[in-house]
């Protein structure tokens, strides 16, 4: 059966619903050549719907990171913070260089340069990572929220 259903999908006999439905089977049945194929050809087929099946997902869990950390630490809500307080969309995600990534900043009064605490994800199958942006430009790369957390922290005590 599988060997038919990997012929139609290479043919392009199947629409959106079709796909979808043929990956989540594939995927709770173990079928990994029929689910591999099948995320493929709806990439091609409707790449809107790939992004929301597979990409929002993803970006939704990078945000909740994100938020979490700053809801937990109490940071993105500074009363003297000169940037725009909150947490927004990083660059290389909205130029499409990572397929995630969400951040906060801070800048004091009397700064040139902001630090900031980005939460990102470079593929569907890398792992979180973190990075910490210091006044000097500098950007550290660690891959635990507490690693981040302490490495913001000395940044905008520096």
């Amino acid at each position: 059966m599988s060997e038919k259903i990997i012929e139609n999908i290479r043919a392009g006999k199947y629409d959106r619903h079709e796909l979808e439905n043929l990956y989540m089977n594939a995927e709770r049945m173990g079928h990994d050549e029929v689910q591999l194929l099948a995320k493929g050809a709806l990439k091609d087929l409707n790449s809107r719907a790939y992004a929301k099946l597979f990409v929002k997902p993803i970006r939704d869990k990078v945000q909740k990171v994100i938020n979490t950390i700053a809801a937990a630490e109490g940071w993105g809500n500074w009363e003297d913070n000169t940037v725009v307080n909150g947490v927004r969309a990083g660059t290389p995600m909205t130029k499409g260089e990572e397929i995630a990534e969400y951040y906060f900043a801070y800048r004091g009064p009397n700064w040139k340069s902001a630090v900031s605490l980005a939460v990102f994800q470079h593929d569907e199958k890398s792992a979180v990572q973190f990075k910490v942006k210091s006044r000097q430009g500098e950007n550290n790369v660690v891959t635990t929220s507490e690693e981040a957390t302490a490495l913001f922290r000395e940044a905008i005590k520096a």
